[in-house]
């Protein structure tokens, strides 16, 4: 296990990346497409299925409490409320909540970046059929023209909808900035918290973000198929169940012939939950407040800098803000030309990353300098 001892001063790497199996064989530098789990998630999962197998509906009673904990533990990671935290399958489920949720009336309309990822893009296309317009903010230089966005909020904007970081450049928007804007025209701030939460810090509550979606298969490194989303206060109210079962209401077991919603984000969960995924999720959000929120960023941007410097060094060029503030665990290089063959040569050599707009890496808390020798030497073409 790592302890505080361990990361006082610095992480101890090696006791890091013992409980990622794949470091073994992969030089895996991709968790912005999926991450890899660690022998805690894949222990607190294995533990949920040979309960399930052992005693069925007896394990039910320890299941409730390790769900409450993992929601506790979720909402002290992004500076939120367990009471208005709910589970999810993923990101589009989540923002579901939000397009099916809200009563929308025709001319109503949404802003957010033409270049969001499609989770946080084509939930708000449903909503043409309503009569809602979808307001595209043009993208500058890898992100939101937020001078743009400003412009297009006006009193009949309901949502601004986008990302905590970009996906497709890594750059890492000021929610608290975005948030103040929202707040002047009376909008809900919508925010993809994917590609963020895991990696860096998020505050949702303090930067004033009323609904943050999240999946745990990335930055998280979590299971897949499942995620959360948190709501602020406002949201809690203006936003109704739209997909409603047994478990949406106050005491499920009451079997009552009408639903009395629970007062809580449970409200949002209408069915039985999925366990052993939830136990992985929370086992993974029970490393990052092990190693420390704060020290996780703090690698992870580390990380990234003395990535780009291998990068640059192998003639590759890095495109990404010059302001610390604005980076995030996604690095985009490019040679120029032949980006993709340089990506095949990678994978074929067993280094991960993903092809978006040049070469993405991402490193996280367990990457090491081997990792970036390994990735160099091939783009080098030292390696088949």
């Amino acid at each position: 296990m790592v302890t505080a001892q361990d990361v006082d001063g610095g992480l101890d790497l090696e006791s890091v990346r013992a409980l990622f199996p794949a470091t073994r064989n992969l030089t895996y530098l991709d968790p912005a497409a999926v991450g890899i789990m660690s022998r805690w998630s894949v222990h607190a999962m294995g533990e949920i299925a040979q309960s399930h197998a052992d005693n069925g509906i007896v394990a039910t009673a320890a299941w409730g409490e390790m769900i409450e904990g993992a929601r506790r533990s979720l909402a002290e990671m992004i500076g939120g409320s367990a009471e208005r935290l709910a589970f999810t399958q993923n990101t589009a489920t989540a923002l579901a909540l939000v397009v099916n949720g809200l009563t929308w009336r025709d001319g109503d309309n949404v802003v957010v970046p033409s270049g969001e990822f499609p989770s946080n893009f084509y939930p708000w296309l449903q909503l043409r059929s309503k009569g809602v317009h979808i307001r595209e903010v043009p993208m500058v230089e890898g992100h939101g023209d937020l001078v743009e966005l400003d412009r297009m909020i006006d009193d009949r904007t309901r949502v601004v909808a986008i990302s905590a970081v970009q996906y497709s450049s890594g750059y890492r928007y000021d929610l608290a900035q975005i948030a103040a804007l929202c707040r002047k025209r009376d909008a809900l701030l919508v925010v993809d918290g994917t590609q963020a939460v895991g990696a860096l810090w998020v505050h949702a509550d303090r930067d004033g973000v009323d609904v943050l979606a999240v999946s745990a298969h990335k930055w998280m490194l979590g299971p897949l198929g499942v995620g959360f989303a948190h709501f602020s206060e406002r949201a809690m109210h203006r936003i109704q169940p739209s997909v409603v079962g047994w478990l949406s209401v106050a005491d499920p077991y009451a079997f009552t012939h009408e639903p009395v919603f629970a007062s809580d984000a449970r409200r949002f969960e209408s069915g039985t939950e999925v366990v052993a995924n939830i136990a992985g999720l929370s086992a993974a959000a029970d490393l990052v407040a092990e190693i420390g929120r704060a020290k996780v960023e703090e690698v992870v941007l580390d990380r990234t800098a003395e990535l780009a410097v291998a990068l640059s060094g192998v003639g590759l060029t890095i495109t990404r803000d010059s302001d610390r503030a604005h980076w995030s665990g996604i690095l985009i290089a490019t040679s120029g030309q032949g980006d993709a063959i340089l990506h095949r040569r990678l994978l074929a050599a067993g280094v991960r990353c993903s092809l978006r707009n040049g070469l993405r890496f991402a490193p996280h808390f367990y990457s090491a300098a081997e990792d970036f020798e390994v990735a160099c030497d091939v783009l080098r073409g030292g390696s088949n």
